[in-house]
């Protein structure tokens, strides 16, 4: 296997300059995600190429976030799903601000590192895989969802089941610190309450009012209060909007609650914590939504096993696969819920997502591609 996988190394240093190519041309085609129609045109874009490359891909619509992207090749069943996403959080026009550009061996513009370094490096294995040059052990299929930045809500049915059909996962979104896999991430909840209160004037008759403002700050704390710092669960009251005008008591007010936990059991006791509030003036109607929107990617025996898999590939390769946790989501969260090993973070080596320094590193390209090309000849 040894000599195998530096064969695979050597084959995708060659086509560095390919891959980067590719990278500039994800990179310029900007795809935010409020954009469906900027989406569809990279899912079109990619596509294209794939299917110039002799690999089956199509744009497959998600009602109102634009087109996923789907490729598949090899039996249907089986095998792996390579996991990704199109959209990314900076707005069209960024490029004007932040060019794609390549100095002193770092890629940076808008979305390089999260995650089209990810795409370029799947774009580089698949057409080795059409070409012959790269040998899957079992099937495998790509697929590029246009919404996971916000939630992964008009592509999940589609994700999940394509998921369904295969054996494990291994998602390209970037690396972590130090170039480490991610085995486990957190679960991400979000709940907005509503405060439904009694107008009245502050000045001539504020006992008469019933204060939403009020009560949002009361429940705001009772929020706070459910973080459990042992657990790593966080709570925290993000954005508040209350009031209509300065001489009256507000009648309404809104407040979004962001919560974070490594395991499904702390999420339901968040979510039960919540809906257990109890208003201190029994004048005002609290009204919740939300929940958890992505459960926590916790880490198994068959995940790890996978882990362990890549790092030993990886020292073949000659660097170090380190394993990190990591508070933030992605669409991982919701292949690893559904049963199916997932294997995280395998994208290129950089820093920066969603700052304006986001970049990363040109010679991680080949060195990510002649990892997941290992793992997929791989048959364990």
């Amino acid at each position: 296997m040894s000599a195998r996988v530096r064969d695979l190394n050597a084959l995708f240093f060659a086509r560095q300059k390919s891959m980067l190519a590719d990278l500039e041309a994800l990179v310029v085609r900007e795809s935010p995600s409020g954009e469906p129609a900027l989406v569809s045109d990279l899912a079109r874009w990619i596509a294209a190429r794939l299917t110039a490359a002799g690999i089956a891909a199509s744009p497959v619509p998600c009602a109102g976030r634009g087109d996923a992207l789907l490729a598949r090749a090899g039996p249907e069943r089986g095998g792996a799903l390579l996991l990704g996403h199109l959209d990314t959080v900076w707005p069209a026009g960024t490029l004007e601000g932040i060019p794609f550009r390549v100095e002193a061996g770092a890629a940076r513009g808008p979305g390089v590192y999260d995650m089209k370094g990810g795409i370029a490096v799947v774009v580089a294995v698949l057409e080795a895989v059409a070409r012959g040059h790269v040998i899957p052990a079992w099937g495998l299929t790509l697929l590029l969802t246009p919404d996971e930045e916000i939630g992964t809500h008009a592509s999940r049915d589609l994700l999940v089941a394509e998921a369904l059909k295969r054996d494990r996962v291994f998602v390209l979104e970037p690396s972590g610190e130090g170039g480490a896999a991610k085995i486990a991430r957190k679960g991400v909840g979000l709940v907005t309450a509503r405060f439904s209160g009694v107008a009245a004037h502050a000045g001539l008759e504020p006992e008469k009012g019933a204060s939403a403002l009020l009560e949002m700050s009361r429940f705001a704390l009772y929020a706070d209060a459910l973080a459990d710092v042992p657990s790593g669960t966080s709570v925290v009251p993000t954005v508040a909007a209350s009031g209509t005008t300065t001489n009256v008591v507000p009648e309404s007010a809104a407040l979004s609650v962001d919560f974070r936990l490594w395991t499904q059991a702390e999420g339901e006791r968040v979510l039960a914590g919540l809906r257990a509030y109890r208003p201190a003036d029994s004048r005002v109607e609290v009204t919740l939504d939300g929940g958890v929107n992505r459960p926590p990617m916790e880490a198994t025996e068959a995940s790890l096993a996978l882990y362990r898999r890549a790092a030993a590939l990886a020292k073949t390769l000659g660097f170090d696969l380190g394993a990190v946790r990591v508070g933030g989501g992605s669409d991982g969260n919701l292949t690893a819920s559904a049963g199916v090993p997932t294997l995280d973070g395998l994208g290129p080596s950089g820093a920066g997502a969603h700052a304006r320094t986001e970049h990363l590193l040109v010679e991680d390209l080949p060195r990510r591609a002649a990892l997941l090309a290992g793992l997929l000849e791989d048959a364990a």
